[in-house]
């Protein structure tokens, strides 16, 4: 049986996805398959084949007919036509390790019962779409953790400690989720694996209600092709009644925007998490690289914030300016974080940026040895 199934919905060409699938296939491993959906229009259809050069048993190309109508029809069908006992979902610009296979044969070891893996985030911005020097964040730590399904829970749902986001990964986007568990969700909430425009969020909300042995692995195994600006959000404004976040304010409200739509549709009520929302559009507003951007975010927040809360909520909301951009930025080591220069290689896409920080990672091949 494959134990890992690697869906890649591909809503426009990407250029560089058959060195991706190449990258991927040189793993030698049979437990992962590829399934690729090609939701191009008739005229990216067009302009060539998907991977149409590659012959390997673990790919495969599913085409439907007609474009998916938004995101989550994307993962709909791919989950459906997967084969695998666990799913992960990555963009057409993206990268996931096949090693992932590695990673649940040592977890599974160790924890038969477990439901979802997540791992280290590792973002990738190509060069073409730096405004600026871009400083890449790795995680060097390679520790297997065990959290317990109720912190999670407060870490999504009560942004405790969250940073311009809950520290809460636990879904099929970037992740590894058991495929009964997406089978649950789908019977539990609305027939449908995923419904939402965001449904990595949607994704997450619901497995991390559902899933009971999470795990994570501190070490990356996978990079997320990032841009500065911030991507399309599709606005539901019928599920958030009363919660006057767009999504435009910045990352923070667009997750919190899929977070209460999903509370919405299934009747979650939940009190005291506002304030740590509010805490995190301030570390939102302080990721911004110039002044002027970090000024203009700000306001929009605070007009929100006061619109949905009163003036009165705006005292959890201190955002400070501290980028300094005369003093060079940080390179090096700190809370077992390596910081460089994404500038420091000629990668152009996130399969060899994922080559070079693999290189200097922790082996996922002694992960096994390491836990035995």
């Amino acid at each position: 049986m494959t134990l890992l199934s690697i869906c890649i919905p591909v809503l426009k060409s990407q250029p560089e996805l058959e060195r991706t699938l190449a990258q991927m296939l040189e793993n030698p491993d049979t437990g992962f398959e590829i399934v690729i959906g090609d939701f191009r229009s008739a005229a990216g259809k067009a302009q060539g084949g998907l991977a149409s050069d590659i012959r390997d048993p673990r790919l495969r190309l599913i085409a439907p007919e007609s474009r998916a109508a938004n995101p989550s029809d994307a993962w709909n069908l791919l989950i459906a036509e997967a084969g695998g006992g666990w799913i992960t979902i990555i963009d057409a610009a993206d990268y996931a390790d096949p090693a992932i296979c590695e990673v649940l044969r040592a977890t599974l070891k160790r924890a038969p019962d477990a439901d979802a893996l997540c791992w280290g985030r590792a973002e990738f911005i190509p060069p073409d779409a730096r405004e600026q020097s871009e400083i890449a964040r790795i995680p060097t730590g390679s520790k297997l953790l065990l959290p317990e399904q109720t912190e999670m829970m407060r870490q999504l749902f009560y942004w405790q400690s969250a940073g311009d986001q809950p520290e809460c990964h636990f879904s099929a986007w970037h992740g590894a989720v058991r495929r009964d568990v997406l089978d649950r969700i789908r019977d539990a909430f609305s027939g449908v694996y995923a419904e939402q425009a965001q449904p990595g969020t949607d994704n997450l909300c619901k497995v991390v209600m559902l899933a009971k042995r999470m795990v994570m692995w501190e070490r990356p195994l996978s990079v997320q092709c990032a841009l500065p600006a911030p991507r399309p959000v599709v606005e539901i404004a019928d599920a958030v009644n009363g919660f006057p976040f767009s999504g435009h304010e910045g990352s923070a409200a667009r997750k919190a925007l899929a977070i209460e739509t999903f509370k919405r549709r299934y009747g979650i009520e939940l009190d005291g998490w506002e304030d740590g929302f509010i805490q995190a559009c301030a570390r939102d507003c302080e990721t911004a690289a110039t002044g002027e951007v970090f000024h203009a975010q700000k306001q929009a927040y605070a007009g929100t914030i006061i619109a949905w809360r009163g003036k009165r909520a705006l005292a959890a909301f201190k955002p400070e300016f501290r980028r300094k951009p005369k003093l060079p930025r940080f390179y090096g080591v700190k809370d077992q974080v390596l910081h460089f220069d994404m500038a420091m290689d000629t990668c152009t896409d996130a399969a060899a940026f994922y080559r070079l920080i693999n290189a200097m990672s922790f082996p996922v091949s002694l992960l096994d040895e390491k836990l035995a």
